[in-house]
Parts: structure tokens; sequence; C-alpha cells
């Protein structure tokens, strides 16, 4: 099922029993008011947009956050939860169709999307819809595609999301969900969302606290929907691997890489690099399936539980991904001495080594590693550091 169709069981169910409640903002909404809310503005939704287009939310935490993101699900609609900062690179690779706001931010919305090289963008203020009927369901199976999350644009499937709750929801045993993280954090999005919706359990959001006491040690990654492990692994597959792809003994040190029903489809509009993150295959598996590559460093110690030394993430992209197409961008560049890394702003740079005795033309090697990231990953650099072989000296 998905979370619109569990949200409707609940409503059905339990409709005058507290379902998400904002501490700062002292608002309680109970099942069969935040189903009665979702329906209004799914009906609104269906008579301005079509089946799988996008839907972009740019409102601050709130219920009306909530109740936008839950309304485009059932409305069909792919949802992009942007949140208030309206980052208009996001907008700009999401080509959402509707922009959902609130009555008092229209008019800021507004001038803000003025200010993009797009078409224009439908604006529905989610807190003056009318309540209205649901009309004809729109038919969806949990291998389509619930929302975008950014950056990277990770395609999260509405079995994705219900599977990542129900494994966050073992590690937080049976008791009400409290977190601080809003609902555009892809953590925050499972714990005060997903999690309440797929369980039953009332959640408090908001609250001072940054995530449950459960999960203070939690390792999230965006592409495997959230939570990936709290110590143990949760409820998914997770091997340490060498370079080569092949699983190191526990231990010793390696990427990190991920396998379960949370792992998302991949990347929107980004096949290549999809293919490359999503469906890694270890060298000598026995038992064949696909695996994630999270680009993170760490060991999985003798009791099982996952130690996680590094995070590697890029500008939104796998450093060894942009290394190895650095690497490939011109002959003088010594093999395997490429670093991908981020600075202030998170912004790219890539710092590589030129092979011995290889004296290219300068600026030559900048060029092409620039030109072969830009048209490989749609990534510009911010600055490309060509250092001589180790056996030279300075910059080149």
């Amino acid at each position: 099922m998905t979370l619109s169709e569990l949200l409707a069981c609940r409503a059905a169910a339990v409709g005058d029993e507290p379902a998400l409640t904002w501490s700062r903002l002292a608002v309680t909404l109970t099942w069969g008011e935040l189903d009665r809310r979702v329906t209004a503005v799914a009906a609104a939704l269906r008579r301005v947009t079509e089946p799988r287009q996008r839907a972009a939310i740019l409102a601050a935490p709130s219920p009306d956050y909530v109740v936008a993101f839950l309304g485009a699900l059932r409305a069909g609609l792919v949802a992009i939860p942007a949140g208030p900062d309206r980052r208009a690179s996001v907008l700009a690779d999401a080509e959402p169709s509707i922009v959902l706001a609130t009555a008092a931010t229209v008019p800021a919305v507004r001038s803000f999307l003025a200010t993009l090289d797009t078409c224009g963008h439908r604006v529905l203020a989610v807190d003056a819809v009318p309540d209205a009927t649901g009309g004809p369901e729109i038919r969806l199976v949990p291998e389509d595609v619930a929302y975008l999350q950014y950056p990277g644009g990770v395609m999260v499937t509405h079995a994705n999301v219900v599977a990542n709750a129900r494994q966050a929801a073992e590690v937080l045993g049976r008791a009400t969900v409290v977190t601080g993280l809003p609902p555009s954090d892809p953590l925050g999005l499972v714990l005060g969302v997903a999690v309440p919706i797929v369980t039953g359990r009332p959640a408090v959001l908001g609250d001072d606290a940054s995530v449950p006491e459960a999960l203070r040690e939690a390792y999230v990654v965006a592409e495997a929907t959230a939570l990936v492990a709290c110590g143990r692994p949760a409820g998914q597959r997770v091997a340490i691997v060498d370079r080569d792809g092949r699983r190191v003994p526990a231990g010793d040190l390696g990427e990190i890489w991920v396998s379960g029903p949370n792992v998302a489809r991949g990347y929107w509009r980004r096949p290549g690099e999809s293919a490359r993150v999503f469906c890694a295959r270890l060298t000598g598996d026995d038992e064949p399936r696909w695996w994630l590559r999270t680009g993170d460093q760490g060991f999985l110690d003798p009791a099982g539980d996952l130690c996680v030394t590094g995070r590697s993430l890029v500008a939104g992209y796998r450093p060894e991904d942009l290394e190895a197409t650095a690497e490939q961008a011109h002959p003088a560049i010594r093999p395997r001495a490429a670093s991908a890394f981020a600075v202030h702003g998170g912004q790219a740079v890539v710092v590589l080594e030129l092979a011995d005795g290889v004296v290219p033309p300068r600026g030559e090697v900048e060029r092409a590693v620039r030109h072969a990231v830009s048209t490989r990953h749609g990534l510009t650099l911010r600055r490309v550091v060509v250092l001589q072989s180790s056996a030279g000296d300075g910059l080149w």
C-alpha cells in the first residue's frame, strides 16, 4: 500500500485520534482532519494537473507542508519537497507543473518564480483550498515514483518510503515519534510523516530534539530513502567493498554499499549516473543482486555494527565518479591520482597529478577535465588543480 492508502485506512479506523502535533505551533491534526485536508488538496490538484506530473512544495515546515506533500501523492503527482529555500536549481531540474505554497506566501513565491528562466508555473495555496470529495482514485503502483529528493534528484518510489518507514519503526520501538527535522529533509520526512502513517503512531514535529534517542547515531543516505543503519543495519543489507568490488573482512575499511527495498530507483534524468551508483554488483557474489554505492567510507565491526568513517558526497555527486571522469579526460593524468572534494558553498574542486615525465601544454589538462565533467555529469567545477608528478614540483 502507498502512504495515501494507509492514511485513508487510519482515518477510517481511528479518525478522532491524534496523528501529528507541531509543538511550536501548538497545533494537532487528527487522522480524520489530516485525511480530509489531503483529500481536498488532491481534488484541487486533479483539476489542473495530469498524473505523474511534478509538484514543488515551497513552504516552511508546518501542517500545510505535510498536507501539500500528501495531497500531491494522492493526486498521483511526483512531489518535490524543496522547502522554503526555493532553490532555483531544483525547480530548473525538476520542471514542476505546479507549485504548492500557502496564501500568505503566494506573492513572494510568484516573485521568486518570475526570476526563473522557465515557463510560468501555477501556484496553489493549500491552506485556501475548500473541503471537497475525493473524486476518481488515481491508480498508482508501489513502484511509481512518489517524490524527488535533492540534491541529485533521487527518485523515491511509494514502495521505498513505506519500506524505510517500517525499517525506522523497528529501530524506534513502540513510542511516539519526536523529531525536529523538517519534512524537506530525507530523514525528517520519513520520521515525521511516513512512520506515523505506516505504523499509526502519533508524531510530535518541530520539537527541540534533533531526532528520537534511538536514532542519534543514524546513518542516513538520500539514495536509500533515508535511514540505513543505527549501529546495526536497519532491515537492509550492508557490505564493505574494496575498489575492485569485493567484500572486505570485518574490521577492514572500504566503501559502504547498501541493498534493500528502501534503495531508490535512481537519479531523475541521469540514467548513466543511476546505473553506476544504483546498479553495482559485488564481485564473486553467490547471490546476485543490485547494490547502491554510497561513496562513503566505513567498516563493519565483529558484532555487525556499521562504523562510518567519512562522508564523501561532493556537490550531490559521488566523488569516485567525478574522479574517474577526470582521470579519463586526458592521457597525461596519472591513473588513480585525482581527488574530488567540496568547498564552501558546496561547489566541487578536483585535484589531480600528471604522469611522470609528461608535460602537456599549459591549461590543456584543466580544459579537458572541465569539459569531461560538464558533459558527463552536468557539473561545473569551481577549480581544477593540476599537479606535476611526485618526482617534480609545483603546480601546472
